[in-house]
């Protein structure tokens, strides 16, 4: 369950569990995760809080450690963080006290001058922030804050990007542009994204498929492909069928 076309495979997650030790005792948090993520897929994790899905996201991007089985990224075992790896994070992950421009230039230093400078410009221009670029990031408002942390993770050309919740402390409005923004960018550069969330509507907006985890420990319940095409009639009967698909698979009585 949970896997995609081998041949084309990027991220292979076999056997995966994880326990954590509290005072003694041994807390599973995920257990026999079994998962294949193609390679420009985007698929979301959706489950219940506390359910392991930012545990998973850890060890896929190489700041945890499984305590059986493994990750594979192109055939190779996950052993560490890696830059070709990068993580957005709910609380925007940008510094305050540095410009936009700063912001997004920070993990391009070892480039020349006229490549970094060209590829900032790039992605500033993507997420619609020209003019913005002396403006330091906490005189922005969370959505563009946000905007910056994805042009910040596209800009160093990552082989995956791992999405942590990355909307959640939007308000609606905002997350609901920020959703049309990430699809945007998605469907331009075509990365590999896997987006941890709790919210169905978001998830059924956003991915290719919809890996549904069970409460802890954490296990794939269900993998739902989302087969409508961008952009998706949020009103439709099938948009409000795959939601009430995911809501019963969440054990979630919700009238859509």
């Amino acid at each position: 369950m949970g896997d995609a076309t081998q041949n084309d495979s990027k991220v292979v997650v076999r056997g995966l569990g994880k326990v954590f030790e509290r005072k003694g005792d041994g807390l599973v948090v995920l257990d026999q995760v079994d998962l294949t993520i193609a390679a420009g897929e985007f698929v979301c994790l959706l489950g219940p809080s506390g359910c392991g899905k930012s545990t998973l996201l850890n060890i896929i991007g190489g700041f945890e450690k499984p305590t059986v089985g493994s990750v594979t990224i192109d055939g190779a075992p996950v052993v560490g963080p890696d830059p070709r790896r990068v993580f957005v994070f709910q609380e925007y992950g940008v510094f305050p006290w540095a410009s936009v421009w700063d912001n997004i230039a920070i993990g391009l230093r070892h480039l020349p001058r006229a490549e970094r400078d060209a590829r900032i410009h790039r992605y500033v221009e993507l997420i619609g922030l020209e003019g913005f670029e002396k403006t330091y990031s906490s005189e922005l408002s969370g959505g563009m804050r946000q905007r910056v942390a994805v042009a910040r993770a596209l800009a160093v050309s990552p082989d995956v990007i791992l999405m942590d919740e990355p909307l959640g402390a939007l308000d609606s409005l905002t997350r609901f542009q920020m959703r049309t923004e990430i699809l945007r960018l998605w469907q331009k550069e075509r990365m590999t994204i896997l987006f941890v969330t709790h919210d169905v509507d978001e998830s059924v907006q956003l991915a290719d498929r919809v890996v549904v985890m069970s409460p802890r420990p954490g296990r794939i319940a269900a993998v739902v492909p989302i087969d409508m095409p961008h952009p998706r009639e949020l009103g439709s009967p099938a948009y409000a069928a795959l939601k009430t698909k995911l809501y019963e698979l969440l054990s979630v009585t919700h009238a859509v």
